[in-house]
């Protein structure tokens, strides 16, 4: 029976303290995420027995109701019922700085996640059908789809901006104004210290040789000469200041401290500036002061930053591939469970930008196949007959890499299930590690994106990579069949179509 979230928004406004009691409501892949006034008031027992939750959390100061696929179906009805004040901050109180950090991370990357992998999708699909001779990289059909579909990542600055805006009480279009700056191919044009015209590309092996070309000034020198423009030695500077080499293509943490930055600068010239004049003067300061600000300090900071949190998971992870791939397979579920799982979205866009793929993604398959076929095992054992139906739409649901409703509807709930998937997970991702698998764009996990950890010329990781959720998921499905588990009568307040993700 297909479920009514006009009703349910109703109830888990009512549940939540209504709508007075409501600061702000995002939601995630398949989480509304509340934070509240006083958390206090929310009827946790009751909430998840509403209709269409399939449990509530609290985590990162914030009230999570987890819905599933059909999240966006509850999140409008939710809109329909909360007033918030715009005006109001929206960070969760009393915190714990990690708790800050984990709320900060996912308010930014939460909106924008499908739509980049999609384009993500979209590059693994057009680099498997080159490959397969279906469509000629000399084309203009392949030409026009490539450049689209690094897009979304040559543009991830300005929507970065945006979602943190929205996150620290900044005028969202001063933001992305100030991004739009940031990744203008008129700074651009004046990247280098020896003012040569270099090409505005998202590609990592163009953006490699441009800061080649900084340090080495005989490339510099054969780049000007291609392009024919004469080299001038000058560094750009900003009030004397030199200004330092960076491209903000697909640069997330500058951003994010530039955006955070702004809200002081922000809110400093609202208060002192004369009400006639706020609104136009506000932004021109806020544009005026930040850009430079960001070129000078917190773009060279930001990049430090994301460097050194990239290059301790990458030297780890190179290390032993192996067991890189077993650690992250088994504790991948336990992390999404806590919530703590946003921490790795800046290392693996990182890793996009910087190397071209990621070798993340590619271990954090395994325990998301893993997860399935555990939850497969659970429908082939279980003799319930709403079990096994909760299970069966549970598995098909994670193999498109939405595992919520298999950890909290499921495995969690039987507990064994939950250790076969993460064990099975690491033996997965010991595989992966193994063979090296990397997804070559940014995508979430799924047996929808395969094409992505495909790149011509590189198929022994590909094989791998295919061997990795092949074994996960088998294996999670025969372990949870050979171990089992007992069997839950379900309470009988609770609704039978309470995981229902049709």
């Amino acid at each position: 029976m297909a479920i009514n979230y006009a009703d349910s928004a109703k109830e888990i406004v009512r549940l939540i303290g209504g709508d007075n009691n409501v600061i702000n409501v995002t939601h995630c892949a398949t989480r509304l995420r509340f934070i509240l006034k006083d958390i206090s008031q929310a009827d946790k027992d009751t909430l998840k027995r509403v209709q269409g939750v399939i449990t509530v959390l609290e985590s990162s100061g914030q009230l999570q109701v987890v819905i599933g696929n059909h999240v966006g179906d509850a999140y409008r009805e939710v809109l329909k019922l909360v007033n918030m004040d715009e005006n109001v901050a929206v960070s969760a109180p009393n915190v714990g700085i990690v708790s800050r950090l984990m709320d900060i991370i996912s308010s930014i990357f939460a909106p924008f996640l499908y739509p980049l992998a999609a384009c993500g999708v979209l590059q693994g699909l057009i680099s498997l059908f080159a490959a397969l001779g279906w469509m000629d990289p000399a084309s203009g059909t392949y030409r026009i789809l490539n450049f689209v579909s690094w897009t979304g990542f040559t543009f991830l600055p300005v929507m970065v901006a945006f979602t943190a805006a929205k996150k620290f009480n900044v005028n969202p279009f001063t933001a992305v104004i100030a991004a739009c700056a940031l990744v203008s191919p008129d700074y651009m044009n004046m990247l280098t210290a020896n003012k040569i015209l270099l090409v505005n590309s998202a590609d990592p092996a163009m953006q490699a040789l441009m800061q080649e070309a900084v340090n080495n000034p005989q490339i510099a020198k054969v780049l000007a000469e291609v392009a024919g423009i004469p080299i001038n030695a000058d560094p750009l500077t900003f009030l004397g200041m030199p200004v330092q080499y960076l491209s903000y293509t697909a640069s997330v943490i500058p951003i994010i401290l530039m955006v955070w930055i702004m809200s002081y600068v922000q809110r400093f010239f609202e208060r002192i500036l004369p009400l006639v004049i706020r609104n136009l003067f506000t932004p021109m300061f806020c544009i005026a002061i930040m850009v430079p600000l960001t070129l000078l300090a917190f773009g060279p900071i930001g990049n430090m930053i994301g460097g050194a949190i990239g290059g301790v998971y990458n030297t780890l992870y190179h290390l032993s591939p192996s067991i890189a791939g077993a650690v992250v397979g088994a504790l991948w579920m336990p992390l999404v469970t806590l919530g703590v799982h946003w921490g790795i979205t800046p290392v693996t866009v990182g890793n996009y930008a910087t190397l071209g793929y990621d070798t993340f993604t590619g271990l954090q398959a395994s325990p998301v196949f893993a997860m399935a076929g555990a939850v497969l095992g659970v429908y082939l054992k279980s003799k319930d007959p709403e079990m096994k139906r909760v299970s069966l739409s549970a598995g098909m649901t994670a193999l498109f890499g939405i595992t919520e409703p298999a950890i909290y509807g499921v495995a969690l709930r039987l507990k064994r299930p939950m250790i076969c998937g993460c064990v099975a997970g690491a033996v997965g991702g010991s595989i992966a590690g193994a063979f090296n698998a990397v997804s070559w764009s940014y995508c979430l996990p799924g047996i929808a994106v395969l094409p992505v950890f495909f790149k011509e010329g590189h198929m022994p990781q590909f094989l791998g990579f295919l061997l990795s959720i092949c074994v996960a998921f088998v294996l999670g499905a025969v372990l949870t069949y050979i171990v089992g588990f007992k069997e839950q009568q379900p309470a009988p307040t609770a609704p039978l179509n309470k995981t229902e993700m049709a």
